[in-house]
């Protein structure tokens, strides 16, 4: 499925036609078809081959500069079942004209810029919204590593009254959900470090960092520490 949106003058995220598009458009990707990769090649002009690159469920998180664009791809929690969470790659493309999201499957992370609840947030502020989407993926893994602490605590005190081999395997269970926050949240650290040096990369054009930005990135950087930091 592929959309676009876009800030209108009165500041409301509004959903466009692929046909209408204009710069400062934003290009939300999920669960694509082979066809509709094509189609975002088309509109974009970026290689299909780096668009199947964020749809790889194993792919890590990190920065590529190209000639016309930036490619980053991020991790974010994605809940798989009952006791059992995972990271799910998001790739993000800044362009000259547009920012596009590209996910395996539906984003929760990306939900939550649909729903014109950021007041901050503009599709045409490019640089700002993709630190806007770093803190949100960060947010989002401390509620998770919260959850997963209370059912924790739960289950512990579940096995002290009985020792059921079903709850060992649900603590089991959330402790690999940890091993695999730990690994996305150290690579989304390395990715955030990354992008704070591109400050004096020739790319810089294509991630305009105003003072505000920086500051944001740095909080976000702060942030990440400390959930990762839960996580050990």
């Amino acid at each position: 499925m592929i959309q676009a949106f876009k800030h209108d003058e009165n500041n409301v995220l509004a959903e466009m036609s692929l046909e209408q598009l204009d710069k400062g458009s934003w290009i939300n990707c999920a669960a694509p078809s082979q066809e509709e990769l094509s189609h975002l090649n088309e509109l974009t002009g970026i290689p299909v081959y780096s668009l199947q690159t964020a749809l790889d469920r194993e792919e890590r998180s990190h920065v590529e500069l190209e000639d016309d664009y930036i490619f980053v791809v991020v991790n974010t929690p994605v809940v798989l079942e009952t006791d059992a969470y995972d990271a799910l790659p998001l790739g993000i493309f800044i362009t000259k004209n547009y920012f596009i999201t590209v996910c395996l499957e539906q984003n929760l992370v990306v939900k939550k810029f649909l729903g014109n609840t950021f007041t901050s947030f503009r599709t045409y502020k490019k640089t700002r919204f993709l630190f806007q989407i770093l803190s949100q993926a960060s947010s989002s893994f401390l509620f998770y590593l919260q959850q997963i602490y209370k059912q924790t605590d739960v289950i512990e005190t579940q096995v002290r009254k009985s020792l059921q081999n079903k709850e060992l395997f649900r603590l089991l269970e959330l402790q690999k959900s940890l091993t695999y926050f730990n690994f996305a949240l150290h690579a989304n650290e390395n990715v955030m470090e990354r992008l704070m040096r591109l400050r004096n990369s020739p790319l810089h054009s294509l991630l305009k960092m105003y003072e505000e930005d920086e500051d944001l990135l740095e909080d976000v950087i702060v942030q990440e520490v400390f959930v990762f930091s839960n996580t050990i």
